[in-house]
């Protein structure tokens, strides 16, 4: 298998959103399936086998027929149906319009690397499958071991950075471009898995202080050290710290003077006076207290810079996640709830949600309760999604 690949595919945390592989010069995208090409004519399917390297089918395989299409202007390959292999490995994707199709296959378990036909992983290499009628029998297709990198992105005080970005690059004509993105998850753990065996470059980005970095300890891409994996592989412990700017110290308290001592002052005896008959003193008036009113006392709130966003397409099977949003301090805990049509989405407190079809037609939106020490929280909500379809 060629090692040699170019696009991104984004995911986040330790589960993968499969296929979303962007194509340096094709602005190649995984999107909700858009209608056939104009000239329809009687449906075709495609048939064909996926295999473990050791031999023996592949089942639970997610099999995908893109087609090139024009989306906002740029041509891009997008998903047009899809299929899952059964026990014995088998697919069977459509009914599909005449057209030319490339093919994507991936394993949600992250058992195996992601391939596109024949033996390509990005569709800009991927072989074209022309159909025109009837059926199209697949050769073979042999699917290989993921590799796996791990490791935590740290901070300049050592904790775990949540929301950084984890880039692996590869080599291709002879520049080092994007192969797949991540986010750290809590405590800045991240894993790079569906990686086929190969060599790479890892990149670290923090969106919160726009801090960049890259292994091992270098400032720039050119620079990087090189990882080689092999396939099915684990390489684990890489860690890295970030030099993100250290919180201003607070101000050391001026001292108190020591106050002089008061001398105490001398008493001079006085001669006491003869008594004398003296009038009844005149009572005077006791004024009537007024009430005052305690100060009132306010208390600061977490501050929000940038509003978290729901990324992903809304539609069934497909997966969003919310953003984290940009904050002040910039080091928060949040509390995430998923709403559809406003009201609660029960267990969904996760920063991803799986899209099911208890929620087509509903909008999707999250509320973010944001948390710092001392000071009061704040709840956002982000923005609502379209109606769910599919």
């Amino acid at each position: 298998m060629p090692t040699s690949t170019r696009g991104i595919n984004m995911r986040t945390g330790n589960k993968r959103v499969v296929g979303t592989l962007l194509a340096v010069t094709l602005g190649v995208t995984s999107t909700s399936v858009l209608a056939g090409p104009a000239e329809a004519g009687p449906p075709i399917r495609i048939h064909g086998v996926v295999t473990a390297a050791g031999g023996g089918g592949l089942s639970g395989i997610n099999v995908t027929a893109l087609a090139e299409r024009a989306v906002e202007g740029t041509t891009q390959w997008v998903a047009i149906d899809s299929a899952t292999t059964g026990v014995d490995g088998s697919y069977n994707v459509g009914k599909l319009p005449d057209g030319n199709y490339r093919v994507r296959f991936d394993d949600p378990a992250g058992r195996y690397a992601t391939e596109y036909y024949n033996n390509a992983f990005v569709p800009a290499d991927a072989e074209v499958v022309a159909l025109d009628s009837g059926k199209f029998d697949m050769a073979e297709v042999v699917l290989g071991g993921a590799a796996q990198l791990t490791g935590v992105v740290t901070g300049s005080t050592g904790d775990g950075i949540e929301g950084a970005e984890v880039t692996a690059y590869v080599e291709q004509s002879g520049a080092w471009v994007p192969f797949t993105t991540l986010l750290t998850v809590a405590g800045g753990h991240y894993d790079l898995g569906l990686l086929p065996g190969g060599t790479y470059k890892l990149g670290f980005h923090d969106p919160a202080t726009g801090v960049t970095e890259y292994w091992n300890d270098k400032s720039t891409l050119v620079d990087a050290d090189v990882l080689t994996v092999q396939n099915a592989g684990s390489s684990t412990g890489l860690n890295v710290q970030l030099a993100t700017p250290l919180p201003e110290p607070s101000p050391e308290p001026s001292p108190e003077p020591t106050p002089e001592p008061t001398p105490e002052p001398t008493v001079t005896p006085t001669v006491e006076p003869t008594p004398s008959a003296t009038a009844a003193p005149t009572q005077q008036a006791v004024p009537t207290p007024v009430a005052t009113t305690a100060p009132t006392t306010t208390t600061a709130k977490v501050v929000m810079v940038k509003r978290p966003r729901i990324r992903g397409l809304a539609r069934v099977a497909q997966v969003l996640r919310v953003t984290r949003g940009t904050w002040n301090p910039t080091k928060v805990s949040r509390k995430i709830q998923w709403l559809a049509n406003g009201k609660r989405i029960k267990g969904a407190t996760k920063n991803r949600l799986t899209v099911t079809k208890k929620l087509r037609g509903t909008r999707i939106s999250v509320r973010v309760v944001a948390s710092a020490p001392q000071l009061a929280d704040l709840t956002v909500k982000t923005r609502r999604t379209k109606k769910v379809r599919g």
